[in-house]
């Protein structure tokens, strides 16, 4: 019959092409007769396993890097931080502290400032913890 619609065999388009035919639930491709049914399916698969991959590997080193990078970028800028303000205070101790002469006032700020800073450094040095190696 001219001008009426192909027939079907079980929910395969006759005249499509093997393996483009509709199958029950209308998706081209998805017939289960056939070969494009393992096809889809191992296609499925490899994506899933790349993603899986994926989401293991290259996230996690994203995630490392980038807690590298805004890591040091806190260090630096804390450890720029620290030296303007020593440089700050010994300036202010410099100006303003009523030490006479003004060349002992100089050295006086360095030692206070300095001898501060030791003190510091040895309560740390003090509650780091033992070598597990020595």
């Amino acid at each position: 019959m001219e001008g009426s619609e192909p027939t079907t065999t079980e929910g395969r388009d006759v005249d499509a092409a093997p393996g483009q035919g509709a199958n029950t639930d209308g998706r081209p491709g998805s017939a289960t007769s056939g070969g494009a049914g393992w096809a889809g399916e191992l296609s499925e698969r490899v994506i899933d396993t790349v993603a899986r991959v994926k989401s293991r590997t290259t996230v996690k080193v994203v995630t490392a890097l980038r807690l590298l990078v805004y890591g040091l970028v806190v260090v630096v800028s804390l450890v720029t931080a620290a030296v303007l303000a020593t440089l700050g205070v010994v300036r202010i101790w410099d100006a303003y502290v009523p030490v006479q002469p003004l060349g002992r006032r100089v050295w006086l700020g360095y030692v206070v400032i300095g001898g501060a800073l030791f003190l510091a450094g040895a309560l740390v040095m003090s509650r780091r913890r033992a070598s597990r190696h020595s």
